[in-house]
């Protein structure tokens, strides 16, 4: 007698049920059978190759290079907006850094990795340096605004006092 198609997708439903009760965890076992009626893949997203070693270093040399250009800011950032596009710069840095070492982990270059988690230790360690002494963890006390401005505007009172007169 000739076995149906369905009777060998029935044993084979039944084949994996049986495995998976002997061990839960182990997905190696799963079949690649889409077409059998309760058996489905472990993951239907397929990861994505590593990328080029120059894709690599091309980001791991973009958030290096950004950071050590930082080191030369022409502007002062002493407070209020020149602060803020500083911090923003640095903040950028510190997500190249990610970014490099997220491409060289997936892509298993050491040297790259190493590379870009010195780069993000950077930007920390720039966006700490003008943070800190802004939130009172430093000795040095820093305001996140410009006092000198204030200091310059014209009074009023002397104004009211010489329209007294």
């Amino acid at each position: 007698m000739a076995r149906t198609g369905r009777d060998d997708r029935q044993e084979a439903v039944v084949v994996d049920q049986l495995l998976k009760k002997l061990r839960p965890f182990d997905r190696s076992y799963v079949a690649e059978r889409e077409h059998v009626t309760g058996v489905q893949p472990f993951s239907r997203v397929r990861s994505r190759p590593p990328l080029r070693p120059a894709g690599v270093w091309a980001r791991v040399m973009l958030g290096f290079l950004s950071g050590a250009a930082l080191t030369q800011w022409p502007y002062a950032h002493a407070c209020e907006k020149p602060l803020i596009l500083y911090l923003v710069a640095v903040t950028i840095v510190t997500v190249a850094g990610l970014w490099g070492a997220r491409a060289s982990w997936r892509s298993r270059m050491g040297l790259a990795h190493i590379i870009a988690l010195g780069t993000i230790l950077w930007g920390i360690t720039l966006s700490a340096q003008e943070v800190l002494p802004r939130v009172g963890y430093a000795k040095t006390r820093m305001t996140w605004r410009c006092v000198e401005k204030h200091a310059e505007a014209p009074s009023v009172a002397p104004f009211v006092l010489s329209q007294v007169r």
